[in-house]
Protein backbone atom coordinates (compact mmCIF):
# COMPACT_ATOMS: atom_id res chain seq x y z
CA UNK A 1 0.00 0.00 0.00
CA UNK A 2 1.02 3.42 -0.79
CA UNK A 3 0.07 6.37 1.47
CA UNK A 4 0.71 10.40 0.61
CA UNK A 5 1.44 13.07 2.75
CA UNK A 6 0.35 16.28 1.51
CA UNK A 7 1.95 18.84 3.95
CA UNK A 8 5.52 18.11 5.15
CA UNK A 9 5.00 20.49 8.46
CA UNK A 10 5.48 19.69 12.21
CA UNK A 11 2.02 17.31 11.83
CA UNK A 12 2.63 16.09 8.54
CA UNK A 13 6.38 15.27 8.43
CA UNK A 14 5.90 13.37 12.20
CA UNK A 15 3.17 11.30 10.88
CA UNK A 16 5.66 9.99 8.37
CA UNK A 17 8.33 9.29 10.58
CA UNK A 18 5.50 7.39 12.23
CA UNK A 19 4.31 5.31 8.78
CA UNK A 20 8.14 4.88 7.86
CA UNK A 21 8.12 2.52 10.88
CA UNK A 22 4.86 0.39 9.44
CA UNK A 23 6.27 -0.79 6.35
CA UNK A 24 3.90 1.26 4.09
CA UNK A 25 4.96 3.26 0.82
CA UNK A 26 5.30 6.90 1.22
CA UNK A 27 4.94 9.68 -0.96
CA UNK A 28 4.94 13.24 -0.17
CA UNK A 29 4.27 16.78 -1.81
CA UNK A 30 4.81 20.28 -0.20
CA UNK A 31 4.59 23.63 -2.03
CA UNK A 32 8.04 23.95 -1.03
CA UNK A 33 9.24 20.84 -2.67
CA UNK A 34 12.71 21.16 -0.75
CA UNK A 35 10.82 20.76 2.64
CA UNK A 36 9.36 17.15 1.29
CA UNK A 37 12.77 16.34 -0.35
CA UNK A 38 14.28 16.67 2.72
CA UNK A 39 11.48 14.66 4.20
CA UNK A 40 12.07 12.15 2.31
CA UNK A 41 15.67 12.12 2.22
CA UNK A 42 15.54 11.09 6.24
CA UNK A 43 12.17 8.43 5.89
CA UNK A 44 12.41 7.27 2.28
CA UNK A 45 9.88 7.63 -0.66
CA UNK A 46 8.80 9.70 -3.87
CA UNK A 47 8.35 13.17 -3.87
CA UNK A 48 5.75 14.55 -6.24
CA UNK A 49 5.73 17.86 -7.97
CA UNK A 50 1.61 17.88 -7.89
CA UNK A 51 -0.89 17.30 -5.37
CA UNK A 52 -3.10 15.23 -8.47
CA UNK A 53 -0.26 13.18 -9.53
CA UNK A 54 0.45 11.56 -5.91
CA UNK A 55 -3.42 10.74 -5.00
CA UNK A 56 -3.43 9.28 -8.43
CA UNK A 57 -0.08 6.51 -7.53
CA UNK A 58 -1.32 6.56 -3.74
CA UNK A 59 -3.83 4.49 -2.12
CA UNK A 60 -4.75 7.11 0.36
CA UNK A 61 -3.70 10.69 1.05
CA UNK A 62 -3.32 12.48 4.59
CA UNK A 63 -3.34 15.89 4.40
CA UNK A 64 -1.86 18.05 6.82
CA UNK A 65 -2.26 21.44 6.01
CA UNK A 66 -2.39 24.65 8.25
CA UNK A 67 -5.71 26.95 6.51
CA UNK A 68 -9.04 26.41 4.80
CA UNK A 69 -7.73 28.36 1.71
CA UNK A 70 -5.15 25.66 1.72
CA UNK A 71 -7.17 22.67 1.95
CA UNK A 72 -9.80 24.04 -0.68
CA UNK A 73 -6.88 24.91 -3.12
CA UNK A 74 -5.22 20.90 -2.88
CA UNK A 75 -8.90 19.82 -3.30
CA UNK A 76 -9.39 21.93 -6.76
CA UNK A 77 -5.47 21.23 -8.11
CA UNK A 78 -6.42 17.47 -7.86
CA UNK A 79 -10.32 17.81 -8.99
CA UNK A 80 -9.37 20.36 -12.06
CA UNK A 81 -8.48 17.65 -14.82
CA UNK A 82 -11.88 15.73 -13.89
CA UNK A 83 -12.51 12.37 -13.02
CA UNK A 84 -9.57 9.92 -11.60
CA UNK A 85 -9.94 6.80 -12.97
CA UNK A 86 -10.12 4.58 -9.78
CA UNK A 87 -11.35 5.43 -6.56
CA UNK A 88 -8.64 7.38 -4.08
CA UNK A 89 -9.25 8.67 -0.71
CA UNK A 90 -8.31 11.85 0.62
CA UNK A 91 -7.92 11.78 4.95
CA UNK A 92 -8.32 15.89 5.76
CA UNK A 93 -6.43 15.60 8.56
CA UNK A 94 -6.26 19.37 9.15
CA UNK A 95 -8.07 21.45 11.31
CA UNK A 96 -10.77 24.01 8.85
CA UNK A 97 -14.22 25.18 9.97
CA UNK A 98 -17.31 23.09 9.00
CA UNK A 99 -17.97 24.92 5.78
CA UNK A 100 -14.39 24.49 4.72
CA UNK A 101 -14.69 20.89 5.23
CA UNK A 102 -17.97 20.56 3.67
CA UNK A 103 -16.71 22.91 0.04
CA UNK A 104 -13.87 20.36 0.05
CA UNK A 105 -16.10 17.24 -0.15
CA UNK A 106 -17.83 18.74 -2.89
CA UNK A 107 -14.44 19.92 -4.98
CA UNK A 108 -13.44 16.27 -4.37
CA UNK A 109 -16.55 14.63 -5.27
CA UNK A 110 -16.38 15.95 -8.39
CA UNK A 111 -13.42 14.43 -9.45
CA UNK A 112 -14.35 10.71 -8.13
CA UNK A 113 -12.50 11.17 -4.82
CA UNK A 114 -13.26 9.59 -1.85
CA UNK A 115 -13.41 12.21 1.63
CA UNK A 116 -12.81 11.36 5.12
CA UNK A 117 -12.43 13.92 7.92
CA UNK A 118 -9.86 12.79 10.00
CA UNK A 119 -8.25 15.82 11.95
CA UNK A 120 -5.80 14.77 14.91
CA UNK A 121 -5.45 15.61 18.84
CA UNK A 122 -1.65 15.51 19.41
CA UNK A 123 1.22 17.47 18.27
CA UNK A 124 4.81 16.28 17.34
CA UNK A 125 5.30 13.68 19.76
CA UNK A 126 2.27 12.41 19.64
CA UNK A 127 2.68 12.05 15.95
CA UNK A 128 6.06 10.81 15.96
CA UNK A 129 5.39 7.97 18.25
CA UNK A 130 2.19 7.07 15.98
CA UNK A 131 -0.51 8.04 19.43
CA UNK A 132 -2.76 10.53 17.90
CA UNK A 133 -6.12 10.36 18.74
CA UNK A 134 -7.92 10.76 15.74
CA UNK A 135 -11.56 11.67 15.15
CA UNK A 136 -12.93 10.33 11.62
CA UNK A 137 -16.60 11.48 9.45
CA UNK A 138 -17.50 9.64 6.35
CA UNK A 139 -20.14 7.25 5.94
CA UNK A 140 -19.93 3.84 8.42
CA UNK A 141 -18.64 1.98 5.05
CA UNK A 142 -16.06 3.64 3.96
CA UNK A 143 -14.41 3.65 7.83
CA UNK A 144 -14.85 0.14 8.57
CA UNK A 145 -12.76 -0.31 5.13
CA UNK A 146 -10.25 2.17 5.61
CA UNK A 147 -10.12 1.95 10.09
CA UNK A 148 -7.00 0.02 9.99
CA UNK A 149 -4.74 3.09 8.00
CA UNK A 150 -5.66 5.32 10.75
CA UNK A 151 -4.85 2.81 13.13
CA UNK A 152 -1.39 2.99 11.61
CA UNK A 153 -0.56 6.56 13.15
CA UNK A 154 -3.49 6.56 16.48
CA UNK A 155 -3.74 5.54 19.88
CA UNK A 156 -7.08 6.04 19.09
CA UNK A 157 -9.82 6.60 17.06
CA UNK A 158 -13.44 7.72 17.64
CA UNK A 159 -16.03 7.06 14.28
CA UNK A 160 -18.20 10.67 14.81
CA UNK A 161 -20.56 10.13 11.90
CA UNK A 162 -20.91 12.02 9.11
CA UNK A 163 -18.69 15.52 7.85
CA UNK A 164 -18.69 17.91 9.32
CA UNK A 165 -18.90 16.48 12.46
CA UNK A 166 -15.51 15.64 13.01
CA UNK A 167 -14.13 19.47 11.79
CA UNK A 168 -16.53 20.69 14.59
CA UNK A 169 -15.80 18.03 17.60
CA UNK A 170 -12.05 19.43 16.70
CA UNK A 171 -12.46 23.25 16.95
CA UNK A 172 -14.88 22.27 20.03
CA UNK A 173 -11.53 20.69 21.80
CA UNK A 174 -9.22 22.91 20.55
CA UNK A 175 -11.08 26.31 22.23
CA UNK A 176 -10.59 24.46 25.72
CA UNK A 177 -7.68 22.97 25.61
CA UNK A 178 -5.86 26.73 23.66
CA UNK A 179 -7.08 29.32 26.12
CA UNK A 180 -5.64 28.61 29.59
CA UNK A 181 -1.86 30.20 27.62
CA UNK A 182 -4.19 33.41 27.18
CA UNK A 183 -5.76 33.00 30.64
CA UNK A 184 -2.59 33.16 32.30
CA UNK A 185 -0.98 35.56 30.30
CA UNK A 186 -4.08 37.88 31.35
CA UNK A 187 -3.35 37.22 34.97
CA UNK A 188 0.66 37.58 34.85
CA UNK A 189 -0.04 40.92 32.85
CA UNK A 190 -2.15 42.02 35.73
CA UNK A 191 0.11 40.91 38.42
CA UNK A 192 3.20 42.53 36.74
CA UNK A 193 1.54 45.86 36.04
CA UNK A 194 0.38 46.30 39.79
CA UNK A 195 3.24 45.26 41.12
CA UNK A 196 2.70 42.21 43.05
CA UNK A 197 5.07 39.83 42.80
CA UNK A 198 4.87 36.57 40.34
CA UNK A 199 6.57 34.15 43.11
CA UNK A 200 3.77 35.15 45.82
CA UNK A 201 1.39 33.74 42.57
CA UNK A 202 3.09 31.00 42.01
CA UNK A 203 3.37 30.17 45.76
CA UNK A 204 -0.61 30.40 46.25
CA UNK A 205 -1.22 28.80 43.63
CA UNK A 206 0.04 25.78 44.47
CA UNK A 207 -3.13 25.36 46.78
CA UNK A 208 -4.87 25.29 44.40
CA UNK A 209 -7.01 22.76 41.66
CA UNK A 210 -5.73 25.07 38.52
CA UNK A 211 -1.92 24.40 39.93
CA UNK A 212 -1.25 21.46 37.60
CA UNK A 213 -2.35 23.58 34.47
CA UNK A 214 -0.17 26.43 35.52
CA UNK A 215 2.93 24.23 35.74
CA UNK A 216 2.01 22.67 32.66
CA UNK A 217 2.42 25.67 30.96
CA UNK A 218 5.16 27.50 32.90
CA UNK A 219 8.40 26.65 31.44
CA UNK A 220 7.03 26.42 28.00
CA UNK A 221 6.16 30.15 28.48
CA UNK A 222 9.37 31.35 30.25
CA UNK A 223 11.99 29.17 27.77
CA UNK A 224 12.42 28.80 24.25
CA UNK A 225 11.41 25.36 22.98
CA UNK A 226 10.88 23.90 19.86
CA UNK A 227 7.24 24.64 19.16
CA UNK A 228 4.04 22.11 19.70
CA UNK A 229 1.87 24.30 17.93
CA UNK A 230 2.69 27.52 16.40
CA UNK A 231 1.16 30.73 18.20
CA UNK A 232 -0.61 31.89 14.75
CA UNK A 233 -2.58 28.46 14.07
CA UNK A 234 -3.89 28.95 17.31
CA UNK A 235 -5.09 32.71 16.44
CA UNK A 236 -6.00 31.01 12.75
CA UNK A 237 -7.85 28.13 15.13
CA UNK A 238 -9.79 30.32 17.33
CA UNK A 239 -11.12 32.73 14.54
CA UNK A 240 -12.33 29.31 13.18
CA UNK A 241 -14.60 28.85 16.25
CA UNK A 242 -16.05 32.03 16.04
CA UNK A 243 -16.30 31.70 12.21
CA UNK A 244 -18.33 28.25 13.03
CA UNK A 245 -20.74 29.80 15.08
CA UNK A 246 -21.53 33.04 13.57
CA UNK A 247 -22.22 31.08 10.38
CA UNK A 248 -24.74 29.29 12.59
CA UNK A 249 -25.60 32.93 13.73
CA UNK A 250 -24.49 32.39 17.20
CA UNK A 251 -22.11 34.71 19.48
CA UNK A 252 -18.57 34.38 19.47
CA UNK A 253 -17.20 36.05 22.51
CA UNK A 254 -14.41 34.53 23.76
CA UNK A 255 -13.22 32.71 20.56
CA UNK A 256 -12.82 36.33 18.88
CA UNK A 257 -11.24 37.72 21.96
CA UNK A 258 -8.65 34.37 22.30
CA UNK A 259 -8.16 35.35 18.86
CA UNK A 260 -6.89 38.48 18.86
CA UNK A 261 -5.32 37.74 22.31
CA UNK A 262 -2.67 35.02 20.00
CA UNK A 263 -2.53 37.17 16.91
CA UNK A 264 -1.92 40.23 18.41
CA UNK A 265 1.11 38.35 19.74
CA UNK A 266 1.80 36.95 16.63
CA UNK A 267 2.28 39.65 14.36
CA UNK A 268 4.85 41.33 16.97
CA UNK A 269 7.05 38.19 16.94
CA UNK A 270 5.72 35.77 18.66
CA UNK A 271 3.99 33.99 15.60
CA UNK A 272 5.99 31.06 14.98
CA UNK A 273 6.88 30.63 18.36
CA UNK A 274 5.33 27.63 20.71
CA UNK A 275 1.86 29.32 21.50
CA UNK A 276 2.59 29.30 25.48
CA UNK A 277 4.73 31.96 24.76
CA UNK A 278 2.54 34.37 24.30
CA UNK A 279 2.55 34.46 28.38
CA UNK A 280 6.02 35.97 27.92
CA UNK A 281 4.73 38.42 25.46
CA UNK A 282 2.54 39.58 27.64
CA UNK A 283 4.32 39.51 30.72
CA UNK A 284 7.13 41.92 28.85
CA UNK A 285 4.19 44.44 28.01
CA UNK A 286 3.16 44.61 31.42
CA UNK A 287 7.23 45.33 32.40
CA UNK A 288 6.87 48.30 30.00
CA UNK A 289 4.27 50.08 32.23
CA UNK A 290 6.28 50.38 35.20
CA UNK A 291 9.37 51.39 33.19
Amino acid sequence: MQIGVIGTGIMGSNVSRCLSRKKVKLGFYNRTISKAEMLANEVGGKVYKSPRELVEESDVVIVFLPSDDDVREIAIKISEKGNLKEPHVFVNASTVTPMASLDTMRILDSAGVRYIEGPVYGSADEARECKLISFIACDKTTYDEYKSIFELYSLKTYYVGTPPKASVLKLALNNLGLAFPALLAESLMLLESWGVELELFKEVSETLWFNEIINRYWSRAMEEKPPRFKTWMVGKDYSYVASALKAKKLPSFLSDALSAMYLMASVNGYGEKDYPRIIKYYLELARKTRS
